[in-house]
């Protein structure tokens, strides 16, 4: 008797690990099947000037406000081991780059004096660099996740935010060298400058020239 109660606990154990077994596997099917089906594959994105934002640089759609302008989404760039997946340049319109999976690139997403930019629920794996801003303000990253990176997100003289991401075996999570250019050093701030200093020391060459004729012998 022991034994037939043995052999139907048997079964049924063997019954039900195999449908936990079978529901785990389609599990972990929908998430895979849910975290690249919005993924396409193409070659690097480059934008140097707000003109460049286009279908045929990756942008999909409007809204990244300010009023509509762009969304660049679900790309998949990599690898690239000497290059940049998307390197932005020169712009300041408002544009969001969001579900894009850049891997084993030389630097993920690249922006060099940008202005009103977001990156979030991107995906950055085993860049050496994951995000890069130089020269940025008024820039966010959000909710994306950063594996495997020499340094994850990298901000030099930027004004950027940063909240909602996941940091998984990078060396680095996050460089920030100084938070802003200096005001004066900026095209603004030297343009500003120049208007005030070249007037003024034009007077004062004036009124030191007067001063010294002024008090200056008579010829002879």
């Amino acid at each position: 008797m022991n034994w037939h109660k043995m052999f139907v606990a048997f079964v049924m154990l063997t019954t039900i690990s195999t449908v936990l077994s079978a529901a785990l596997q389609q599990t972990d099917s929908s998430r895979a099947s849910i975290s690249t089906v919005d993924w396409t594959d193409r070659n690097a994105i480059v934008i140097n000037d707000d003109s460049k934002f286009t279908s045929a640089n990756g942008v999909t759609s409007g809204t990244g406000t300010k009023s509509d302008p762009y969304i660049i989404e679900g790309w998949r760039i990599g690898p690239l081991a000497n290059g940049t997946a998307i390197d932005i340049r020169n712009t300041n319109v408002h544009f969001r780059i969001r579900n894009v999976y850049a891997f084993s690139c030389s630097i993920g997403v690249n922006m060099n004096s940008v202005h009103n930019s977001w990156v979030e629920d991107s995906q950055f794996v085993s860049d050496s660099v994951g995000v890069a801003f130089y020269e940025c303000d008024n820039c966010k990253v959000l909710r994306s996740t950063f594996e495997g990176s020499d340094i994850a997100i990298s901000i030099s003289f930027s004004d950027v935010s940063q909240s909602g991401n996941t940091f998984i075996n990078n060396d680095v999570d996050v460089v920030r060298n100084k938070q802003n250019t200096p005001w004066e050093l900026t095209w603004v701030g030297a343009t500003v400058c120049a208007a005030i200093l070249i007037p003024l020391a034009a007077i004062i060459g004036i009124l030191i020239y007067f001063r010294f004729r002024r008090y200056a012998p008579p010829r002879p």
